[in-house]
């Protein structure tokens, strides 16, 4: 776990915070783990993040790691970052559904990946030193289009096939994979494979656009790795698109730069602001 507002007096009098985060976490607000020993305007916060450790997020609109802004001009804030910080990883996209009702063909899109989440929120400026890593959390894949067609000749047969969905991003707390498509005809259909979920560091790859049919061309996108974009999805026919991957979230918000400055010898991945 980790330890709360641990207190001790720097030279000149001033109270010292030392925070240790020793385990897995997530959405963790340095204000609001400092604990009784602060004084506004005269405390000194030090943040560690211990080695084999990560820091994420629950949700895609919440930071993995920020300062809070409850403080006074005066304070310093430093974090000291030798594990892993990063957001949370977006989901892949569903699988565009099709139909082919005895010639008559409807395709759909397939939908786009999520954005990740971001990782750093300084709403008060903070110094760091960087010896692991940061990361925005990864964009889940785009679905795959939905894909038909009717096919003429000694028999005529009328198929539709689902989009794959999309594989979902590398995160702490990951992204899951999309789920397949329907498709629906009155001789053969298939629904496309769901998107494997990420895992901390990989995404997950994008399913199958028409498992057990001659047609697999309409895969979903793979998911991001640490800090990258998802993959868009493969189009399908009959105007139909592949959805979009996932935008990677920013590895840092706010005034204080993680790269920039000395100390940065670790790490970073994503958008900065």
């Amino acid at each position: 776990m980790f330890r709360l507002g641990t207190v001790a007096s720097s030279g000149g009098g001033r109270p010292t915070i030392n925070l240790v985060i020793s385990a897995d976490t997530d959405n963790y607000d340095i204000s609001s783990n400092r604990g009784g020993g602060y004084i506004a305007g005269e405390t000194d916060v030090i943040v560690t993040i211990n080695s084999g450790v990560a820091v994420g997020s629950t949700s895609t609109g919440t930071y993995a790691l920020q300062t809070g802004s409850s403080w006074a001009t005066g304070d310093t804030i430093t974090v000291v970052n030798n594990g892993t910080i990063i957001g949370k990883a977006g989901n892949g996209g569903v699988g565009g559904d099709s139909s082919n009702a005895g010639g008559t063909i409807t395709t759909q899109d397939g939908a786009d990946g999520e954005d990740g989440g971001d990782a750093f929120y300084a709403q008060f400026a903070t110094a760091f030193t960087n010896n692991g890593s940061v990361y925005g959390g990864a964009g889940g894949g785009g679905g795959g289009g939905g894909y038909a067609i009717t096919e003429t000749g000694k028999l005529t047969t009328y198929s539709a096939h689902g989009g794959g969905g999309g594989g979902g991003g590398a995160g702490r707390d990951i992204g899951s994979g999309g789920a397949g498509g329907v498709g629906t005809a009155t001789t053969f259909s298939s629904t496309g494979g769901s998107g494997n979920d990420g895992t901390l560091t990989s995404g997950g790859a994008g399913g199958e656009g028409s498992p057990g049919s001659a047609v697999s061309s309409n895969n979903g996108g793979n998911g991001g790795n640490q800090g990258q974009d998802g993959a868009t999805g493969v189009a399908g026919n009959n105007g139909s698109s592949g959805g979009a991957g996932g935008i990677r979230g920013f590895y840092q918000v706010g005034s204080s730069l993680i790269n920039s400055g000395s100390g940065i010898g670790g790490v970073v991945g994503g958008r900065t602001s």
